[in-house]
């Protein structure tokens, strides 16, 4: 036994160099992202980490329902004690219920290309290189995973040589696009058991298709039952194996008229196995939720829904899907341009297309159903999943099924080009490259610290206490239209770092003293909070400054920052002078907003429900005190035939949803092809605070609120925001 297994291990490592190239190539790209992310900031990674924390601090499996804050209590252990089995003897004072401070400030336009407000966690220096306080174990988890990862790359192209013997390159070009795969070697280097997922699944293919070519041994047998075992200890979703498993056991021997039982004992002994590895989770599992997965518990803790009535989120779901299959970093926040998607769709839709050339060469183990079976059965496990769970579109779902993807990927382009080496070449490059851009040119940029800003030729010298100086900044546009953004670019020189993170705040005043918008955030673009400032090294940010498509105009605003903390306020300024505002803020510059093209005033269309439109407003006054009123003047434009008399809310909104005025109340009277005028006075009650406030606006009837929708039918909100106004003492 011990002679054969030494054989069977020489065979799996006797691999050509290039394949060792690549293997080499993924391990130290994704051992470079281990480093280079930040801890935590992978999709639910802290949750991951609190599994493993409970097994090596408590020496337990968490119970769904039952942890003071969330993990990943309702997936299988093997990922986890794998994890705390490598890591637990590192010395860490982390639990089970560790929490990582929140950048308040995190996802900003999150589904835009960019740096700003990528991170999800403040980061101290014990977090990164060389990570101390306990951090130290988290990186090593991460080096665990990556293990998995060359693992799933070189079954990949075991799994292409099962299939081609005479055609290596083919087989180590599937596992090129495997190791090449950003999100995969994104995902590889954090903690989360969907890359064990993805080698445990490429296992029991792989096992599946050595019975299509060995037959049916029973120490083939006997294996591929522990790989089903093992792989339903590792996610859930992975038991839709199970098909593949039989119907390769069917196919091995095709269907005799007789013998039927002895193909049902060979099924009855690798389900055996694999009961007798896994059978205690789902006992476990009964016992303590009432059903053998824990879904029914998962479902009502996470937000679950009935599948039936929701095809919408598949198709919603499907773009986001495809997209964090190939890469989208962090929570989603981190995406990269259309163009990459777009490549990959091709790339993926030519491959599949070859498939259906009549002239392909053939592979000599006849597996492809089984290749796509695969596919197919884990797709639809998780079209299920997204129809059931609002976070159901995660392409990292798929990686059990990517190496049978990229091994028919590359058969499919083989026949169109018949070329094996020179595609095996190209994709091995592709990949290469691809990987690069998306890591190198939009992973790094928005996880890492500033770069060093250059010193203007005429630096200012304003200081922000003894925290920083403003040695330059820039307001541009200076005109814009409601909607359009400003962009306020500053120059800071840190001159200590802080206990606790100040932000930035951006305000936009107008005439009337009201904020009309405005924008916080860490410096750095929450890269750089002041508590990792480093002195002396100049950073430059610019900030963003979404101005209403509402905003009262016209008007001309003034542009005003500061630096504060929650609790301690704000930094005072020296060396402003006049440009100190009495705020105590810094005025740095001006912008005129102008009105928009209509012939209402402030002219806007808010689409409500596809029934009415708003297109303008007026308020008059704009300055009051507490007790005063004033005038609103609303402009609807009814759409079409009503399917209810909708009435009318307006409201002075305050923090947290407080109502400091409102009139509301029945419609003005709608009839379809005119514009009605609605006028309501708003009275505020006399312990209105002083401050800037907007004024929602709405449509209501016994139905709920009508809502506001974008020009593809999404539902945007269920009111608008006017103004706004400012009350004075």
């Amino acid at each position: 036994m011990r002679t054969e297994l030494s054989r069977a291990l020489r065979r799996c490592f006797a691999l050509p160099p290039v394949m060792w190239l690549i293997l080499a190539g993924f391990v130290g790209l994704a051992g470079w992202v281990s480093v280079a992310n930040p801890l935590f900031e992978s999709t639910d990674e802290i949750r991951h980490y609190r599994y493993a924390r409970a097994l090596v601090m408590e020496q337990r499996l968490p119970i769904q329902g039952q942890e003071d804050v969330r993990t990943q209590s309702h997936h299988p252990p093997l990922y986890y004690a794998l994890t705390a089995l490598a890591t637990g003897w590192l010395p860490s004072d982390h639990t089970a219920t560790f929490e990582q401070p929140i950048n308040p400030y995190w996802g900003y336009r999150n589904w835009a290309v960019g740096v700003d407000n990528k991170l999800q966690y403040w980061h101290g220096p014990a977090g990164r290189f060389p990570f101390a306080e306990g951090y130290l174990a988290a990186v090593a988890a991460r080096w665990v995973n990556i293990g998995f990862g060359a693992l799933t790359v070189l079954l990949t192209y075991h799994l292409g040589r099962m299939l081609w013997p005479e055609r290596d390159a083919l087989a180590w070009g599937a596992a090129a696009l495997v190791a090449g795969n950003p999100q995969f070697i994104y995902l590889s280097a954090a903690l989360n058991n969907d890359i064990l997922a993805a080698a445990m699944g490429t296992a029991v293919l792989w096992g599946s298709l050595k019975l299509l070519r060995d037959g049916l041994r029973r120490r083939d047998l006997l294996l591929l039952g522990a790989l089903y075992g093992l792989a339903l200890l590792t996610k859930l979703h992975l038991a839709v194996l199970g098909a593949v498993i039989v119907g390769a056991l069917a196919h091995a021997r095709g269907f005799p008229r007789k013998g039927w039982t002895r193909r049902l004992g060979e099924l009855a002994l690798v389900l055996g196995v694999a009961a007798l590895l896994s059978g205690w989770w789902f006992a476990r599992n009964l016992r303590l939720y009432g059903d053998l997965t824990g879904m029914r518990a998962l479902n009502a803790l996470w937000g679950g829904r009935p599948a039936a009535g929701n095809w919408w989120a598949i198709q919603q779901g499907l773009p986001y899907l495809w997209s964090s299959l190939w890469g989208r970093f962090g929570y989603g926040q981190i995406p990269l341009p259309a163009a990459f998607y777009g490549l990959t769709l091709a790339f993926s839709g030519v491959g599949m297309a070859g498939l259906l050339l009549p002239r392909r060469p053939k592979p000599a183990v006849a597996a492809w159903l089984w290749l796509a079976l695969t596919v197919l059965l884990t797709l639809g496990i998780v079209l299920y999943y997204m129809l059931i769970q609002p976070a159901g579109a995660m392409g990292r779902f798929l990686f059990p099924a990517f190496p049978a993807f990229a091994v028919l990927a590359l058969a499919g382009w083989d026949a169109w080009l018949n070329r094996p080496r020179a595609l095996g070449v190209g994709v091995a490059a592709g990949g290469c490259a691809l990987a690069l851009v998306a890591l190198g040119g939009y992973l790094w940029p928005a996880v890492r610290y500033p770069p060093r800003a250059r010193e203007p030729e005429m630096p200012l010298h304003v200081r922000f206490g003894d925290v920083a100086r403003l040695v330059a900044v820039e307001v541009a546009p200076e005109t814009i239209a409601p909607g359009e953004p400003v962009f306020v670019t500053v120059t800071w020189e840190p001159t200590r770092g802080t206990a606790r993170p100040y932000a930035v705040y951006v305000h936009l005043v107008d005439e009337a003293g009201a904020v009309i918008a405005q924008r916080d955030t860490w410096p750095g673009l929450g890269r750089a909070p002041t508590t990792s400032w480093r002195s002396g090294r100049l950073l430059m940010d610019t900030y963003r400054v979404d101005v209403p498509g509402t905003v009262y105009a016209p008007n001309r605003a003034t542009v005003r920052l500061g630096l504060y903390e929650p609790e301690w306020g704000r930094l005072p300024i020296a060396n402003a002078g006049p440009f100190e505002a009495a705020d105590g803020s810094l005025t740095v510059g001006a912008v005129d907003v102008i009105a928009a093209d209509g012939p209402w005033p402030n002219a806007m269309r808010a689409n409500f429900g596809d029934e009415i439109a708003l297109v303008g407003y007026t308020l008059e006054p704009r300055v009051l005190r507490p007790g005063e009123t004033m005038t609103l003047t609303l402009y609807w434009e009814p759409l079409r035939p009503l399917a209810y008399n909708y009435a009318v809310f307006a409201q002075v909104l305050g923090a947290e949803f407080r109502v400091w005025g409102s009139r509301d109340g029945a419609g003005p009277g709608w009839a379809v092809g005119e514009i009605i005028t609605d006028t309501r006075p708003i009275t505020l009650v006399p312990e209105t605070p002083p401050g800037s406030y907007p004024v929602q606006v709405g449509l209501f009837s016994e139905a709920g609120r009508l809502p506001v929708v974008a020009a593809d039918g999404r539902h945007l909100d269920e009111r608008v925001l006017l103004g706004p106004i400012r009350v004075e003492e």
